[in-house]
């Protein structure tokens, strides 16, 4: 078995977390919400014609509701800079 594989399989995820650039970091939110959007939807679509249309709109929500999120307690951290 080649080195790597015997580190792969020696990997514990939470004692050795991957390490990821800073700016990596958020390209996984993507992967996730788009999980997330697929689970939701398989429990709510009537039927599987209607899953990828209501998979995107709930992907979208979500992204869309985190950037909101996001924006706003920037906004609130650059006011209380401001005020400081």
């Amino acid at each position: 078995m080649p080195g790597w594989a015997v580190q792969l399989l020696a990997w514990v995820p939470f004692l050795h977390p991957i390490q990821l650039p800073a700016g990596a970091r958020l390209w996984t939110l993507f992967p996730l919400v788009l999980c997330i959007a697929v689970v939701y939807r398989a429990t709510r679509a009537r039927s599987l014609q209607h899953m990828p249309r209501g998979t995107a709109i709930t992907f979208m929500n979500i992204i869309l509701g985190m950037a909101a999120i996001a924006l706003a307690f920037y906004l609130v951290h650059r006011a209380v800079l401001w005020l400081w």
